[in-house]
């Protein structure tokens, strides 16, 4: 999602105005004490970056909303470059800013708009978005302009209090702290235990832990005006569980797909301990070896379990009902067991480590005179090798 500020340097009529305004900041800085002259440079920022911002459209909340739902589930797709699942399982809230722009000339400024949405309890679901906005500021030789999405992790009750408050400051009221990228946390662990809000940057594909100290954060109830079609605050939303809107919808179920328990959590333990486990939530098209797409959450976690335990090999082993002929039966679940086998080794598995076998209709763990023992029958398991 690169739909950032133009470069300041390649626009025509902006390029003018720069150029005088900078002069203006010239004159009034050989006038004024240092102090003074940094809030004139800001003033001057802001009459820079400003007209190029509302050259841009005003996107409605519900296409921000959809902005911030893309984002996330594209970090979450790669475990080992974006939040940590294990973190992500531990965090209270979470907000996302999609597109948060950055201007800079001598002084540097950051805003941008987005949303927030808390669990119900430490384990629950996220229920309903509230708007936000983050503006901020830093000093130093920048020139040029980007986009960047960025989200951060609200981890205990402090940083609730802090969230549902008119505003605060990160690295002020709350601790902040850029947050680590990958599934290994080991290394911050310190940073960990005592940051009440963890963030992270993504911009033109890189992600990576990001700084916003000084930066301030503050409802936006115009927003949520648009949103829900009357004024609420959103203490009101995050806190008393208003109904979510329609527009919504789709990025809190964007996270609950994520906040429920790994489907496939018991990976590791099973492999190390029987040596085999079944697949729950890989599913299938119908009469197809094509993986479902709300299959990924799980294959992802047997991909990073793998990737923890690079020496295990694996075969893949695939599993129908009895409907059908077993000629077809069985090429079905090989060409299943061989989609899983092709996926893991698209997403970083070594092919060598893996292999794959079906075998039809045989061995079934539930009867076939009922729909669920036949669901039950229509698997793929991992056997360590």
């Amino acid at each position: 999602m690169e739909s950032g500020v133009d470069d300041l340097a390649t626009a025509g009529e902006d390029q003018v105005q720069r150029q005088r305004l900078v002069m203006s900041a010239r004159l009034l800085s050989a006038s004024t004490s240092s102090a003074t002259c940094l809030v004139t440079l800001a003033l001057v920022l802001l009459g820079i970056t400003t007209p190029l911002a509302s050259q841009e459209p005003e996107t409605s909340p519900d296409k921000r909303l959809q902005n911030s739902a893309l984002s996330f589930r594209e970090i979450m797709r790669e475990p080992d470059k974006g939040i940590p699942r294990e973190l992500f399982d531990k965090a209270r809230c979470i907000v996302i800013i999609p597109g948060m722009k950055k201007g800079a000339f001598v002084v540097g400024g950051k805003y941008g708009r987005g949303f927030v949405s808390c669990r119900a309890g430490e384990k629950g679901s996220f229920g309903s978005p509230a708007a936000v906005r983050i503006e901020g500021g830093s000093y130093g030789l920048q020139i040029g302009g980007s986009s960047t999405d960025v989200f951060m992790l609200i981890m205990n009750e402090d940083g609730m209090r802090h969230l549902v408050a008119d505003k605060f400051t990160l690295g002020g009221e709350a601790q902040a702290a850029a947050g680590p990228v990958g599934r290994d946390t080991s290394a911050n662990t310190d940073v960990l235990l005592h940051a009440e809000i963890l963030s992270w940057s993504r911009s033109r594909g890189l992600f990576a832990g990001l700084s916003l100290e000084g930066s301030t954060l503050r409802p936006d109830e115009s927003e949520n005006e648009k949103l829900y079609g009357k004024r609420l605050t959103n203490q009101e939303i995050l806190e008393t569980g208003v109904t979510t809107p329609k527009g919504g919808r789709p990025f809190v179920a964007e996270l609950n797909r994520y906040a429920a328990e790994a489907p496939n959590a018991d990976v590791t333990r099973s492999l190390s301990n029987s040596g085999r486990v079944t697949l729950s939530d890989v599913h299938f098209a119908t009469g197809k070896a094509d993986i479902t797409p709300d299959s990924e959450t799980a294959l992802n976690e047997v991909a990073a379990t793998l990737k923890e335990h690079a020496d295990w090999k694996i075969r893949i082993e695939g599993f129908t009902d009895n409907v059908g002929s077993r000629i077809e039966n069985r090429k079905l679940s090989r060409d299943r067991a061989d989609a899983v086998m092709s996926w893991l080794a698209a997403h970083g598995i070594d092919s060598g480590r893996l292999s794959s076998k079906g075998y039809g209709e045989a061995r079934p763990v539930a009867t076939n005179k009922t729909a669920e023992g036949r669901a039950k029958n229509r698997r793929v398991q991992l056997v360590r090798i």
